[in-house]
Formats: C-alpha cells, sequence, structure tokens
C-alpha cells in the first residue's frame, strides 16, 4: 500500500466469502480430492442463507476460484442475477501435502497449528504448497482484479487460507498474522479499498467472518483446523 494522498480517493468494496460446507473425506475416512469437492447438503443451506442477506445489494463483478465448491457457493448468492462470472485459479485453495506422509505423532500438531506455522522460514501448508509462494499468488491475482477500472462492488468467492491471506494483508498482519482470521464455511467479510489512480492507499476491514446461520456462534467452537484434524481418520490415511 502507498502512503495516504491529499486527494479525493475512490473507495471500492469487496464482499469475500468462503464457500460452504463440503466434506473432505469419504465415509471410510479416505481424503477425496480437494479440486473437485462439491458443497454438501449442509453447505448448500449455509450458501442460501448468506445469498438472502446479499440478495439486494448492488455487486457489478462476481469473481471465484475454479473450483467447483465456490463456483456453487457464488450461483446461490447470485440468485440468478444475471452477472457475468469470472473463475480465477489465482484463487484456488493453499495445496497440501500428503496427510499419510506426516508422522502420526506430529499429526495434530502440524493440522491443528497450521496456521500458526505459517510464517515460519521455509513453511508449507501440510507440507504441500509453501505459504510465501501462496501469498504472492492470491495477492497477484487480487491487484490484477483491483487495477481493472471498471468495477465499484465485487463479491469475491474464494476459500479459507485465501481469504484469510487478503484479510491479512488489509490489515498489515501478513503471514504472522493468519491463525486470527478465523474463516468458517459460507462466512462474509466486507473490505473497502481506499485507490488514488491504479494504486492502494489503504484497506478497510467492515466486517469480519459473519456468519448468518449461526450469527452468535453458539454451534461453532471449533476452529478450521481442528474441525479438519476431528474429521480425520488414520485408518482411512493409511488405506
Amino acid at each position: 500500500m502507498t502512503e495516504f494522498s491529499s486527494r479525493p480517493l475512490r473507495r471500492r468494496r469487496c464482499y469475500l466469502v468462503r464457500h460452504g460446507h463440503v466434506s473432505y473425506f469419504d465415509a471410510a475416512g479416505r481424503p477425496l480430492d480437494p479440486r473437485g469437492v462439491p458443497l454438501s447438503a449442509e453447505g448448500v443451506r449455509q450458501a442460501r442463507a448468506l445469498g438472502q442477506v446479499l440478495a439486494d445489494l448492488p455487486v457489478d463483478r462476481a469473481v471465484c476460484s475454479d473450483y467447483p465448491r465456490a463456483r456453487q457457493t457464488l450461483d446461490e448468492l447470485l440468485g440468478g442475477r444475471g452477472l457475468p462470472v469470472e473463475e480465477l485459479a489465482g484463487l484456488r485453495e493453499i495445496r497440501a501435502g500428503r496427510l499419510r506422509e506426516i508422522p502420526a505423532e506430529a499429526l495434530h500438531a502440524e493440522v491443528s497449528q497450521a496456521y500458526l506455522l505459517a510464517d515460519q522460514e521455509g513453511a508449507a501448508f501440510l507440507r504441500g504448497e509453501a505459504w510465501r509462494q501462496f501469498q504472492g499468488r492470491v495477492l497477484e491475482t487480487f491487484h490484477q482484479l483491483l487495477a481493472e477500472p471498471e468495477w465499484e462492488t465485487a463479491l469475491v468467492v474464494s476459500h479459507d487460507a485465501v481469504n484469510r491471506i487478503l484479510l491479512a494483508w488489509a490489515s498489515g498482519a501478513g503471514l504472522r498474522g493468519l491463525a486470527a482470521f478465523e474463516q468458517d464455511t459460507a462466512c462474509l467479510n466486507v473490505l473497502d479499498i481506499d485507490m488514488d489512480g491504479p494504486q492502494v492507499v489503504r484497506a478497510i476491514i467492515r466486517a469480519q467472518n459473519f456468519t448468518p446461520y449461526d450469527p452468535a456462534k453458539t454451534g461453532i467452537r471449533q476452529t478450521v483446523m481442528e474441525n479438519l484434524f476431528a474429521a480425520i481418520d488414520p485408518r482411512g490415511l493409511l488405506a
């Protein structure tokens, strides 16, 4: 971000959403290919609840990652609006390594604390994609979106880690701050970005991790990564 300008700034809004609930493991506990998993029935319900919140909001740009769960969520949010949708590979979720290659004694720590480890030198997500490379990919894609002057309000549907990177960028926290920006399924974040021509001057976080299906988070106690670890069946990993 640049230093604050004395000239009038252009304020653009981004409604940043995480996709609805999916199942990453089959009934036997075996990991599914995360690139192709669809929304669960619960995920559809969550997306529709958020769609009701966004139904009357003016949106002139609709963007999502090119994974099915993100596109499904965006389609539910748009509710039949005739708005073109752009799928961006740069907004794909961070790629994990093979869980079966993580020693059993290290599995809990590496999964449940994955975001806490992100700023360490050479850190990678579950021994897969390197955090710094992922951060570069996401921010490059987002800045390319900001460089396009035609839109004022964008609806962007992506993934847990993608959203955390953008929220950490907006706050100035960087990789060290990822763990603080919890992203429950089908959650809404609202970002305003002040721009001086093509340059970003500052970002403002208006709302973060709002879940209309459970606004007070009474049924949400575990973190995203704690839920992921709870879903892992070591017997399935070894099959």
